[in-house]
């Protein structure tokens, strides 16, 4: 089996570096595949990247003249591409020695799967502890893994197994909903998912809680509705039957969910709880999608 390796980049060229650095073979070993860089419009130099990796595998390089967004630069990549295995990575995150076979591995075991990897993310602060709890760190050995807990940054699927033309919608352009999109769609065309803890890759993710919620709100105003209008069964999902209630519109109101924020951000050095970070994610979408009705 061969597998492709599609990382859409926007800048931050020296981590890109220490991506495709990750991928070389002295670290995953003597497979056959091949790495596609997609630079999404933020007119990256390619030689340079090429002169510091020193890539030790076929890399393919395209280029967006402008910003098009996550779903576009994959797609993209995808069809610059022609393995049996699609494994996608995010610029920002290395692959642990072993990433790749383990992704191959549970592909040759498992037929008809889209498999997610284990991200390793810092662990400095209660908020970055609790990003690193969340999807597919809440799954047990035995339990069914749900396609919204696809996710694009650590994860891969067969080339035969995409439906349609396209894995991703290009219209989902903005951050967050593209992999849950792609992952409902999995589901519908009856690809399951399946969790390979081998494929380990280390997220240097440097996002603080207001940035975090910033980004969230934005997807809950942009995103979610057309997400819920396409498949309604996510309202309950990300529980915004909460809203329902006096009590849940009350509590995402601006002055409880700011105060607690910056709560959380002064005293993210303690152990906070884990659902302080639940009340904020929720409460930003919460509010970008009643705000965005409103418009």
């Amino acid at each position: 089996m061969t597998l492709s390796v599609i990382i859409p980049v926007y800048g931050r060229v020296n981590l890109l570096i220490q991506c495709l650095q990750s991928l070389n073979r002295d670290i995953q070993g003597d497979l056959d595949y091949s790495v596609c860089v997609v630079d999404d419009g933020s007119e990256i130099d390619e030689e340079f990247v090429r002169t510091g990796t020193q890539a030790s595998y076929p890399l393919v390089w395209r280029s967006f003249s402008g910003n098009k967004g996550r779903s576009a630069a994959r797609n993209e990549g995808i069809r610059a591409t022609d393995s049996d295995i699609i494994v996608f990575l995010d610029s920002d995150l290395e692959a642990m020695p072993g990433f790749l076979k383990a992704h191959m591995e549970c592909h040759k075991e498992n037929p008809r799967i889209a498999v997610i990897g284990k991200v390793i993310w810092p662990a400095k602060g209660s908020f970055l502890r609790y990003i690193g709890t969340r999807g597919i760190s809440k799954i047990s050995d035995g339990d069914q893994i749900p396609p919204w807990y696809f996710v694009t940054c650590n994860s891969s699927i067969c080339r035969k197994d995409i439906p349609g033309d396209d894995l991703f919608d290009e219209q989902i352009n903005l951050w967050g909903g593209e992999d849950l999109d792609a992952g409902m769609r999995l589901s519908a065309s009856g690809v399951r998912f399946a969790y390979a803890p081998d494929a380990v890759s280390y997220h240097h993710f440097s996002r603080n809680i207001t940035h975090h919620t910033h980004l969230t709100y934005l997807y809950g105003r942009n995103t979610l509705p057309t997400l819920i209008k396409r498949y309604p069964e996510l309202y309950n999902v990300v529980r915004l039957d909460i809203l329902e209630s006096f009590y849940g519109r009350f509590a995402i109101k601006k002055p409880v969910f700011y105060t607690l924020q910056t709560l959380a951000r002064i005293f993210d050095f303690l152990p906070l709880p884990e659902k302080l970070f639940d009340y904020l994610t929720f409460a930003a979408y919460a509010r970008g999608l009643q705000e965005g009705k409103r418009t």
